[in-house]
């Protein structure tokens, strides 16, 4: 059946990290929670067109740039390559688990999940459900990582930002306050586990990682547990990498499209559009030269060279 409304908790307006968000990308979480495909398990197709039609003010790379404030806030993951998008805390907000039929519909539409790497944020979702017919399909669509060598902690919490007793900094800098550095958008996949680089520049791209494990750089066509999770991690740098390519991109074209909006509004020959007449307005003013140019040819006039011979 499809969705008729959102569900939109009111204290999550003293959630202070959904405060910390942009007014903007507030209001397109609220616009994914009231989508129609929107399903018990918090899947909706991607549709980036659509949802900026939903305002008149709002540009495809604007709302582009809100889906990205919101995955990197980790409210909402989403895929280019499936068209597939996430909203991760619906199924605790919604309390699947309070009703056998919605958690029936839940768990049917996350096997049907197609991205990797939804899969994998959705497989977390479902074990804290905490409910064993959840936990199986976690482990069917993406499975625990029995290697404890692989295991990746959660990082420490702690609100202002400083670094607390105990807490491990792997790149041992902090900022001239106190406070972490920043961490980078890099994320490689170690076994199933998501783990995120810190870095002090965001948006850094590294070098890929290995495609095979060392005991087989080549590759193999016999079972290798250990080359599957090496395959696991290239494609999920693979991803990554894209990504941040292509949000590289996108940050470009927009600066260009502000510096042409900036210029266009200092200028006070073309129109709203950037037309002069019916060109396209250079915004450079030749009134001046043009004003120079005849005075010296009204001197030249008045003034004639003396003639010799």
């Amino acid at each position: 059946m499809a969705n008729s409304a959102g569900m939109l908790k009111e204290s999550i307006w003293r959630d202070g990290h959904f405060r910390a968000l942009t007014r903007t990308a507030q209001c397109t979480y609220a616009q994914l929670l009231s989508q129609k495909d929107l399903d018990r398990a918090g899947m909706q197709p991607l549709q980036i067109t659509k949802w900026a039609k939903g305002c008149n003010e709002m540009s495809v790379e604007d709302l582009q740039a809100n889906l990205d404030e919101l995955e990197r806030e980790r409210f909402v993951f989403y895929d280019e390559d499936t068209d597939e998008l996430f909203v991760r805390a619906y199924m605790r907000t919604t309390e699947v688990t309070r009703y056998p039929q919605y958690l029936k519909s839940a768990l049917k539409c996350a096997v049907m999940v197609a991205s990797p790497k939804l899969r994998h944020e959705l497989a977390v979702e479902l074990r804290r459900l905490r409910k064993p017919e959840a936990t199986k399909v976690a482990d069917e669509i993406d499975p625990s990582d029995p290697d404890p060598d692989d295991t990746v902690t959660e990082p420490c919490e702690n609100p202002d930002g400083t670094v607390p007793e105990g807490c491990e900094n792997p790149a041992g800098t902090v900022n001239p306050d106190g406070t972490l550095p920043e961490p980078s958008r890099e994320r490689v996949r170690v076994g199933v586990r998501e783990l995120t680089l810190v870095s002090t520049q965001v948006g850094e791209r590294c070098a890929p990682p290995p495609e095979f494990c060392p005991k087989h750089p080549g590759g193999t066509e016999d079972p290798c547990r250990a080359c599957q999770r090496y395959r696991v991690q290239y494609s999920q740098w693979a991803a990554d990498d894209a990504a941040i390519a292509a949000a590289e991109q996108r940050a470009q074209h927009q600066g260009e499209r502000d510096a042409k909006r900036q210029a266009i509004a200092a200028c006070r020959l073309c129109d709203q559009d950037g037309y002069n007449g019916l060109s396209v307005c250079d915004h450079v003013d030749r009134s001046a030269t043009a004003r120079a140019g005849l005075a010296r040819a009204r001197a030249a006039l008045e003034n004639p060279p003396a003639a010799t011979g």
